[in-house]
């Protein structure tokens, strides 16, 4: 058998233990809450069999706090365990707006009944600009659900170690794409080959979705071994008005109700394998981590 490295995990209510070949590969994880076993390498299933059987009977000491912790004393086949970064969060549960939503909660525990005098007159307040950009996320997620069963949808995709999310992540038959939801109730957006306006002031939207799908690209391009490209988006929201002078060359604009249509309409570039190869990349929470 060969050597094998033990890591217990536990954080957003889970409890498991993650088996690893010496040499970093990920062979399954066990449950120590259900004790069901997950097998990814058919040839270790009885090792994570065994797995089970010690931690289940014999692991009694409380779970720590998000970190790892070494396995019980008499394990024959695994070496003691590596204190090791968490294993990757699956980004596919994620729920739309989520990270908006949790901004908004942050900044309205901050000054919950100013906030709640501010909604009341109508006020624009931070807590307000993230409520409202959350409620565009979700009914742009609700939008993406028409697409058809070759694609694939992230959402609220977090970026790097300072609060940045990606608002968006679609893969599919046409490549892959960022959005960037941008809702507006009621107001005109005006879009030129290097500008877009949203009643008649300047926005900086072009420039941070340039800057979001680049970023989005190298993240990758790193994490799946080969180069990706990743093609941003805008996404408007609940205007009232939509003036397309040019479209620019490198940042696609639309709207929520034109996104679908035009998403099915662009060439086919990938094939299922590949489609279903770059979305095990981008769910993964480690992928976008550095």
């Amino acid at each position: 058998m060969p050597h094998l490295v033990e890591t217990r995990w536990t954080r957003y209510g889970h409890d498991r233990v993650y088996l690893k070949t010496a040499d970093g590969n990920q062979i399954g994880h066990v449950d120590l809450k259900s004790g069901s076993v997950t097998v990814e390498i058919e040839e270790f299933a009885g090792a994570l069999d065994e797995c089970r059987d010690r931690w289940v009977k014999r692991a009694t000491l409380p779970p720590p706090t998000g970190s790892a912790v070494d396995p019980p004393a008499s394990a024959p086949l695994v070496a003691p365990a590596i204190i090791d970064s968490p294993p990757p969060r699956d980004l596919a549960t994620n729920a739309a707006g989520s990270a908006a939503r949790a901004q908004r909660d942050e900044v309205n525990a901050e000054a919950p009944v100013l906030n709640f005098v501010a909604r009341v007159l109508g006020v624009k307040t931070n807590e307000r600009n993230w409520r409202v950009g959350a409620k565009g996320e979700e009914k742009v997620a609700k939008e993406l659900q028409k697409l058809g069963p070759h694609w694939r949808v992230l959402h609220a995709v977090e970026v790097g170690d300072r609060g940045s999310d990606i608002d968006h992540i679609v893969i599919g038959p046409a490549g892959i794409f960022t959005l960037n939801t941008k809702r507006h109730p009621g107001a005109k957006a005006w879009v030129a080959d290097r500008a877009v306006r949203v009643n008649n002031q300047r926005t900086y939207y072009l420039r941070n979705s340039r800057h979001e799908g680049a970023r989005a690209s190298r993240s990758l391009s790193a994490a799946h071994g080969s180069p990706i490209d990743v093609r941003p988006v805008i996404v408007f929201v609940d205007l009232s008005e939509f003036d397309v002078k040019q479209q620019p060359a490198d940042v696609h604009v639309t709207t929520r109700k034109r996104l679908v249509d035009w998403l099915e309409a662009l060439p086919i570039v990938w094939d299922s394998a590949t489609i279903e190869a770059v979305f095990n990349t981008a769910r993964l929470s480690t992928t976008w981590t550095s």
